[in-house]
C-alpha cells in the first residue's frame, strides 16, 4: 500500500502539470509558438499518464482513438502543420474545461448560491418542477457540474425532513425522481446556448466562421419549449400524487436576492467575455478562457469581503481550492483533449473527395445529413463515446462536405440538439454519474428508466424542428 507521501507527491505532480498546460495554452493565445505547443503537449502527455488509473470507458474510449489517429497520420505521412494545428486545439481544450472549473471553486465561497439553491427546491409542489429546472438551467449555466451537484444535494437532504421522511415510500420515490429530473432536464438545457457551456465551445471550435450569435439566440429560445414540454410532462406523472399531504416548505430569508445576483453573475460573465471579444483580436473562446479565472478571482474575492481573512482570505482560497481540484481533472481532460486532436487530424486523414462522391450518390436531403449528426451524438454516446468527440469529429467531417443546402448554422443546431437531448439520458455521461452518487440510485435508472422517454421525446421533437428549419430555408 503507497505511504501517504507519495500519495501526495503525485497528487502535487499532477496539479503541477495541468498548471503548465494552462499557463502554456494562455502563452499560446498571446505569443503563439511551436515551441509553447511543444512543452504544452509534454505537460499534457505526462499528467495524463499519471492520470490513467481514474479512467472509464468515456476516457480511454477517446484516448485510444488519438493514439491510434496520431500513429495513423505518421504512418501516412499528414502534414507536420496539422500535426501542430491538432496539438494547438488539443492543449487548448484542456486548458479550458480547467479554467471554467476555476468558477466552481468560487462559487464554493459565495453564500448566495446555496441561499439560492434553496430557495429553487423549496417550493410547493404546483412550482417545484419549474423553479428546479431553472435552477438546474442557471446553476449549470454558471458553475456547471458545482451547480448540479449542489442542487442534488439539496433535494436529497430535504428528503430526509420530518414531514417528507413519514410519508408513504411510494411517494416519497416518486418526489425524489421528480425533483432529480427537474433539475437533471435543466441542467441539459445548457448545451443548447451557454456561451461557458462545452456543447458551445465546442461547436464553435469545430466550424469555421461561425458565430456564437447564429445559433446561440435559437438555442435559448428552443430552451424555454422543452422547459414546457417537461413541465407538462412532470404534471401528468404527478396527477396520481395530489392531495397526498406533501409539506409545505418556506424558502430561506433573502434567498430571492441570491437568485438575482447569481443572474447578475451570469450576466456580468458573458458581458466580459463579449466585450473582450468585440474590443481585441481574440476569439471567444480566448476570451472566455482569459476572463472566467479572473471573474472566480474577484467573485471570490467578493464572496469573502465581509469574513475575518477578507478580500484577500478570498483570493487565496479559490487558489487553494482549484489548485487541489486540478489532481483529479484527469478523467475530463483526457476527453476534451482528444476532442480537440481528433477533429483537426482526422479530417487529414479521412478522403473527403471520395467521401463527398459516395455522399452525391446516395442522393440525401439536407436533412438527412443533420439529423443523421444528431442522431450519431445521441447513440454513440449511449455506448460511451462523449458527445464532444461526435460533435468535434463529424461536426468538422459534416463542415467540410460543404453539402448542398446544409449550412453551418443547421450543423451547430444539429449538435446542440442531440447533446442536449441524451445528457440526461446515457450512463457513461458525467451528469448522470454525479446524479447516482448523490441521489443513491443507478445511472441506468436515472436515466433510461425514468428519463428515457422524455429524451426520445425531446430528440423528436429537435429533429422536427430542426428539419422546418432547413426545408423552409431559415438556417
Amino acid at each position: 500500500m503507497p505511504s501517504v507521501p507519495l500519495l501526495s507527491l503525485g497528487c502535487d505532480l499532477r496539479r503541477a502539470l495541468m498548471l503548465g498546460v494552462m499557463i502554456a495554452a494562455v502563452m499560446q493565445i498571446f505569443a503563439p509558438s511551436h515551441l509553447v505547443i511543444g512543452l504544452g503537449t509534454g505537460l499534457l502527455v505526462g499528467f495524463l499518464a499519471l492520470s490513467c488509473k481514474m479512467f472509464g470507458i468515456g476516457t480511454w474510449v477517446p484516448v485510444l482513438l488519438s493514439l491510434g489517429a496520431a500513429a495513423l497520420a505518421m504512418v501516412q505521412h499528414v502534414p507536420a502543420d496539422v500535426i501542430w494545428r491538432g496539438l494547438d486545439r488539443m492543449l487548448f481544450l484542456a486548458a479550458l474545461i480547467a479554467m471554467l472549473a476555476t468558477l466552481r471553486s468560487a462559487a464554493a465561497l459565495a453564500p448566495e448560491v446555496r441561499l439560492a439553491g434553496a430557495l429553487v427546491t423549496n417550493q410547493p409542489a404546483s412550482r417545484r418542477y419549474l423553479s428546479m429546472t431553472f435552477g438546474g438551467h442557471l446553476f449549470g449555466v454558471l458553475v456547471n457540474f458545482g451547480g448540479l451537484a449542489l442542487l442534488l444535494d439539496i433535494a436529497k437532504q430535504s428528503m430526509d425532513r420530518e414531514g417528507t421522511a413519514q410519508l408513504p415510500p411510494e411517494v416519497q420515490e416518486a418526489r425524489l425522481r421528480r425533483m432529480t429530473l427537474a433539475v437533471i432536464r435543466g441542467f441539459s438545457m445548457i448545451a443548447l446556448w451557454s456561451p461557458f457551456g462545452f456543447a458551445t465551445n465546442a461547436t464553435l471550435l469545430t466550424l469555421p466562421g461561425i458565430s456564437y450569435v447564429q445559433f446561440g439566440p435559437i438555442g435559448f429560445a428552443m430552451s424555454f419549449v422543452l422547459t414546457a414540454i417537461g413541465w407538462a410532462w412532470d404534471t401528468y406523472e404527478g396527477r396520481r400524487f395530489r392531495g397526498r399531504g406533501l409539506p409545505t416548505t418556506t424558502p430561506p430569508p433573502k434567498s430571492g436576492l441570491a437568485v438575482a445576483l447569481l443572474l447578475g453573475h451570469v450576466l456580468a460573465l458573458g458581458a466580459g467575455v463579449f466585450v473582450l471579444h468585440g474590443m481585441t483580436s481574440l476569439s471567444f473562446q480566448q476570451g472566455l478562457i482569459v476572463i472566467v479565472p479572473c471573474y472566480a478571482v474577484l467573485w471570490a474575492g467578493a464572496a469573502m469581503r465581509h469574513e475575518s481573512r477578507g478580500i484577500l482570505g478570498g483570493i487565496g482560497k479559490v487558489a487553494q481550492t482549484s489548485w487541489l481540484r486540478l489532481a483529479n481533472m484527469g478523467p475530463e481532460v483526457g476527453v476534451f483533449a482528444s476532442a480537440g486532436f481528433l477533429a483537426v487530424v482526422l479530417l487529414a486523414l479521412i478522403p473527403m473527395d471520395a467521401l463527398r462522391e459516395v455522399i452525391a450518390h446516395w442522393g440525401l436531403s439536407a436533412f438527412s445529413y443533420a439529423f443523421g449528426l444528431t442522431f450519431s451524438i445521441f447513440i454513440l454516446a449511449l455506448v460511451g463515446v462523449n458527445p464532444i468527440i461526435t460533435a468535434s469529429v463529424l461536426g468538422a467531417i459534416a463542415a467540410q462536405l460543404a453539402v448542398p443546402g446544409l449550412s453551418n448554422v443547421a450543423i451547430a443546431l444539429s449538435i446542440i440538439g442531440g447533446w442536449t437531448a441524451v445528457m440526461g439520458l446515457s450512463p457513461f455521461i458525467t451528469t448522470l454519474a454525479i446524479s447516482a452518487a448523490i441521489i443513491d440510485r443507478r445511472a441506468e435508472v436515472i436515466g433510461p428508466v425514468w428519463n428515457g422517454p422524455y429524451s426520445i421525446l425531446i430528440l423528436m421533437i429537435w429533429s422536427a424542428f430542426l428539419w422546418a428549419l432547413i426545408h423552409f430555408g431559415w438556417v
